[in-house]
């Protein structure tokens, strides 16, 4: 148990240590372990051989996996757990249609998100005719939000003591870029708060651009984020500036009157 790794805190006798480690074992296939052995799947999880083989034959009983000459792969059910958020969440059918007008004005990639845990994950999405990024963004893409304009418009948004929560996790871990101790990260986040919206010019990748604005419910907290991304060779800077962001917005203000009728109950 790692109370560290906890979105939410939980009692200890609440926790359930196996249902962690059969999530643990799904969440260990990605693009670049496509396919696992036994072997692969214990290191790659940390689990035991015996532990991680129980998992993994539980999980192909039920569909999720599937094995061929000693090698685990993910079986198409496995997007029934994500599903269930897209089917039964409102935000993503609210969203979705606008996402979808305002592509077809912009032709460049829009993309609405929420912060996960420490994570921005884009739950709505209608892409580019022409890919922009080098890696695959689609609904359900968890991305570090300190280096998109969607994760720092929700970052910006969030109460100071889960900000500064945040900021020391992010300390904490060596794997993720650093964050200058010299204030000026936080200055960024008041800066966007204030004029209520984000431009990054190739953070997130060289050649790409991306503009964000928060989304509010009807009580006026920052439930989501909407963004659109564009390559640097189509779109310069004056004119995402210039043409994109007054879309962007007009687009934002339309979602949050649609909004404001679910009431302050509607969450991201």
């Amino acid at each position: 148990m790692d109370p560290s790794r906890f979105v939410h805190p939980i009692a200890p006798g609440d926790y359930v240590q196996s249902l962690d480690k059969g999530l643990s074992v799904i969440k260990a296939f990605n693009s670049d372990r496509r396919t696992m052995t036994l072997t692969e799947v214990a290191e790659a999880t940390g689990l035991s051989k015996p532990s991680a083989r129980r998992f993994l034959l539980t999980l192909q009983a039920l569909g999720y996996v599937s094995q061929e000459d000693g090698r685990f792969r993910l079986r198409p059910r496995v997007l029934d757990l994500g599903g269930s958020y897209l089917t039964s969440g409102e935000l993503p059918a609210l969203v979705n249609p606008y996402l979808s007008e305002l592509n077809a004005k912009l032709r460049e990639a829009c993309s609405v998100g929420v912060l996960d845990g420490d994570n921005a994950v884009y739950i709505a999405r209608a892409s580019a005719q022409q890919r922009i990024m080098t890696f695959n963004v689609q609904v359900g893409t968890r991305i570090d939000p300190v280096i998109t304009a969607l994760g720092r418009v929700l970052l910006a948004n969030l109460p100071p003591a889960v900000l500064q929560a945040y900021l020391q996790r992010r300390q904490q871990l060596a794997s993720a870029p650093q964050i200058p101790p010299d204030g000026g990260f936080t200055e960024d986040l008041d800066r966007i708060r204030e004029q209520g919206w984000c431009l990054m010019d190739q953070e997130i990748e060289v050649g790409v651009r991306t503009i964000a604005a928060p989304l509010r419910n009807s009580a006026g907290t920052v439930i989501a984020g909407i963004n659109v991304a564009a390559h640097t060779a189509r779109v310069s800077l004056d004119r995402l500036q210039d043409e994109f962001l007054p879309e962007l917005l007009d687009t934002q203000a339309r979602i949050e009157k649609d909004l404001a009728e679910y009431g302050p109950d509607m969450l991201g």
